[in-house]
């Protein structure tokens, strides 16, 4: 009997079973990324991310699985998606969502599935109070929607053009609150429309001194600015203005420079005075265009802290130490959430287009 005893008592030990015990078996965590659809590029690039993030902060490391699920930048199919990694993949926590309408679809299930859920993109405003177990190392938009306010402010003559999906819409609700009276128009078009023109000579319509582009991500971004130059001749005395989609060399590069030259962009800066980071980038063998410097980053950052906080928490308790938890990476470093679901302190900077490049204004 005594030698029973001190057979089950080894192998409880050797389980990993006492309560002051770390996690030691395969960390298995679920990214939610659009891998079909009309933003797939991101997820594809988002991948090329993640995996190089494996290589350089965990090399060699066999016991971190990523599994993919395709969310199609949609709500629905992200709830679809979520509902396989959680009840069928048991992922032991999420990384995403990457369009905001995929995050707010998921937060209200997270509590419920012990799910903790860390996106390195998502920036709706309504994420702040969708769940205690999101938490985004993302900006939020009312750091960006503030930084187009204030490239608007002396103009009393303001149209925005915008699409219909969750996050433009959002982006587009902080923008009035920030402009009043000085937003004259706001013109909505249909998410993923191929077919802005109506819209657009509706804009114009209202004689704007000032035109904010707000489309998604993707060929959106590109046919608006496209469609936009067939009416030139109308855009002489404005001045466009847009956000961080219109940064990447891919919408860029497709654009007429007549009508990109002179166009302010507003973004989050960060890593051209970053060695490490540039070096990070260099690492990519695929082409990562679409992400700005930023979101490369704080996708960079999502995975390395949900790796740390897993494997420093005891069983159960990461869910609840990541909120407080020191961060660390290329944006995050020295930092912590401190219960909320944004970092605070983000900053936006104004660009201008000149002569086809993007230099500070």
């Amino acid at each position: 009997m005594k030698k029973v005893i001190s057979i089950l008592f080894c192998a409880f030990v050797l389980s990993g079973c006492n309560s002051g015990a770390v996690h030691e078996n395969k960390l298995k965590i679920g990214v939610l990324t659009p891998l079909s659809g009309p933003v797939a590029s991101f997820g594809e690039e988002a991948k090329e991310i993640l995996d190089k993030t494996l290589a350089k902060e965990f090399p060699g490391d066999m016991d971190i699985e990523l599994i993919y699920g395709d969310s199609q930048c949609s709500g629905q199919v992200a709830v679809t998606s979520y509902r396989k990694l959680v009840d069928i993949d048991k992922v032991d926590m999420i990384l995403g969502g990457f369009c905001s309408s995929e995050s707010l679809a998921i937060a209200p299930m997270l509590v419920d599935d012990n799910m903790l859920v860390v996106s390195g993109v998502s920036t709706h405003p309504d994420l702040r109070f969708a769940s205690p177990n999101f938490f985004s190392l993302s900006f939020s938009d009312i750091n960006l929607a503030s930084g187009v306010a204030q490239q608007a402010e002396f103009s009393d003559r303001v149209v925005i053009l915008t699409e219909q999906n969750d996050w433009n819409v959002g982006l587009q609700n902080l923008v009035e609150l920030e402009l009043g009276d000085q937003l004259v128009a706001a013109e909505i078009f249909e998410k993923g429309a191929t077919n802005m023109r109506n819209s657009i000579v509706k804009a114009l319509n209202a004689k704007p001194e000032i035109l904010i582009l707000n489309p998604n991500a993707g060929q959106t971004a590109s046919m608006l600015i496209k469609q936009l130059a067939e009416y030139k001749d109308q855009l002489h005395d404005v001045q466009i203005l847009a956000h961080t989609i219109y940064l990447t060399p891919e919408v860029l590069e497709s654009a007429d420079l007549d009508i990109i030259e002179g166009m302010i962009v507003v973004d989050i800066p960060f890593g051209e005075d970053s060695f490490e980071f540039q070096d990070f980038k260099r690492s990519f063998t695929k082409e990562v265009t679409n992400h700005t410097d930023y979101i490369i980053a704080s996708t960079h950052d999502a995975l390395v802290n949900l790796v740390n906080v897993f494997r420093s928490s005891k069983p159960g308790q990461h869910v609840s130490n990541f909120g407080y938890a020191n961060l660390d990476g290329f944006t995050s470093d020295g930092k912590s959430f401190l219960g909320k679901a944004f970092l605070k302190d983000i900053k936006t900077q104004a660009f201008i287009i000149q002569n086809g490049q993007l230099v500070k204004k």
